[in-house]
Formats: structure tokens, C-alpha cells, sequence
């Protein structure tokens, strides 16, 4: 059995069509058990959402780059960098591309509450500059998260115009 290995780039290269873009940290099927082929896992719903398209011992895991890129993941939350046979934020500019960032002001780089690399927002503009603010009126970065902080933030919201909520309380607008 011969293993083809593939370069994968983000930088515009020609990238391995995706049967044959590997990781060297994708593993082989343990002994004894029953692993999903290729085709199964680019057919699984962790293929198209995560990026999870090539088999990794007994799961399905990122081949290379390409996967995550082309992840539903890599476009709402930034998780378009491959670290071993995982898809997760990796720059500032994933992030900034991302429906997080344009939706919840997620723009930056940075650390979520357990550690993990994730795409945050780091000050009031984020939040401002978000659409869940004008939605919403989750205007103000409290806690790692864009939230309503004030009754100003509500009251110009499309929230409190079509719905009358235009108090904030518990963070949010009612």
C-alpha cells in the first residue's frame, strides 16, 4: 500500500486534489476495528461542517489545509487553520473574514474561556461594529462576549423598534 502524501497551502499554491491531500498526523486504522473509509467521512456531515474529511484511525479527521478552508466552521467562526488533524482558528485575517466576526464582533484572534485558540471580540467597537448590535443591541464587550449593557444600546436596536424591547436586563434586551 503506498501512501501519497500532498503539499497543502493557503497561500494560493495549487493545492492536492482532496483524494489524495494527507497529514502525516492522520493515523491508521487500529486493528480490530471498524474505520470509515475516505469516501465516508467526505460524505459525513463533519466533512462539509468541521473539515473532518479524511479517515484518522477509528474517526475522520483534517487531511491538510484545504479541508478546513473549505469548512463550514473556517467561514462562520474563523476555524480555518490546520493544527494536527483539527481545523481551528490560526490568524487574525480567518477571523476577520468570518460571519462571526461581521455577526458578533468575533474579529480577533485570541483565547476563549477554556484556553482554546477561537476567533473574540476584544473592545465595544467590535460589538458595535456587529450586526447583533444593530439587531440585537448586544453592543458592549462584557464577559468575552458582545452584550446589551445598557437601555441605550436596546432602544436603537431593530429589536426594540419591531418588537418593543428596549430595556436591557441579564445582558440582554426585553
Amino acid at each position: 500500500m503506498a501512501l501519497v502524501l500532498a503539499a497543502c497551502s493557503a497561500t494560493g499554491e495549487t493545492v492536492a486534489p482532496a483524494s489524495t491531500c494527507k497529514s502525516l498526523d492522520l493515523k491508521a486504522c487500529p486493528a480490530g476495528y471498524v474505520c470509515p473509509t475516505e469516501a465516508e467521512c467526505q460524505a459525513a456531515a463533519g466533512c462539509r461542517d468541521y473539515g473532518l474529511c479524511r479517515p484518522d484511525g477509528a474517526v475522520c479527521g483534517a487531511g491538510c489545509q484545504s479541508d478546513c478552508e473549505t469548512s463550514r466552521h473556517c467561514r462562520w467562526f474563523g476555524a480555518c487553520g490546520l493544527v494536527g488533524t483539527a481545523c481551528i482558528p490560526t490568524t487574525e485575517a480567518a477571523c476577520q473574514s468570518s460571519d462571526g466576526c461581521r455577526w458578533q464582533g468575533q474579529c480577533h484572534l485570541g483565547k476563549d474561556a477554556v484556553g482554546a485558540s477561537s476567533c473574540i471580540p476584544l473592545s465595544d467597537a467590535d460589538c458595535l461594529a456587529s450586526d447583533q448590535c444593530a439587531q440585537d443591541g448586544a453592543c458592549r464587550l462584557l464577559v468575552g462576549r458582545c452584550l446589551a449593557a445598557t437601555g441605550s444600546d436596546c432602544e436603537k436596536a431593530r429589536i426594540c423598534q419591531d418588537y418593543g424591547h428596549c430595556t436591557a436586563s441579564a445582558a440582554t434586551c426585553n
